[in-house]
């Protein structure tokens, strides 16, 4: 089953490593299930910590470089799709996009324009 994993649940882990969303993450890394993300939200990750977290890079490299070699990371496709358009926030319709082309099972995310769309089907 595969797992689609969005930007701020690798932050809430990252940064909460006891939390909810943590312990979401590590399950998504067990079998049977298959963790993806896209190179978007790799992208993302990054510059969220250095704009909002510069002193806790250190760790979200740590986190990255143990949680990576799990996930499966693909290209997040150019190509728009009408379903992006139910996503208020531009910023999330790439990982939308990659979510759709992948052909996950799962989303996980704790985002609400997400969580709110009317997307129904990954």
């Amino acid at each position: 089953m595969k797992v689609m994993i969005d930007t701020n649940i690798f932050i809430s882990a990252a940064l909460f490593p006891n939390g909810k969303a943590s312990a979401a993450l590590w399950k998504a890394l067990t079998p049977p299930y298959q963790p993806l993300t896209c190179d978007y939200v790799v992208d993302e990750l990054h510059r969220k910590f250095r704009e909002k977290f510069p002193d806790k890079m250190t760790e979200m490299e740590a986190f990255l470089y143990s949680a990576l070699p799990i996930i499966h990371v693909i290209a997040t496709p150019e190509d728009i799709v009408e379903a992006e358009y139910k996503i208020r926030d531009p910023k999330d319709r790439p990982i939308l996009r990659a979510a759709l082309s992948s052909n996950a099972d799962l989303f996980l995310t704790g985002d609400k324009d997400f969580l709110e769309s009317s997307v129904e089907r990954l």
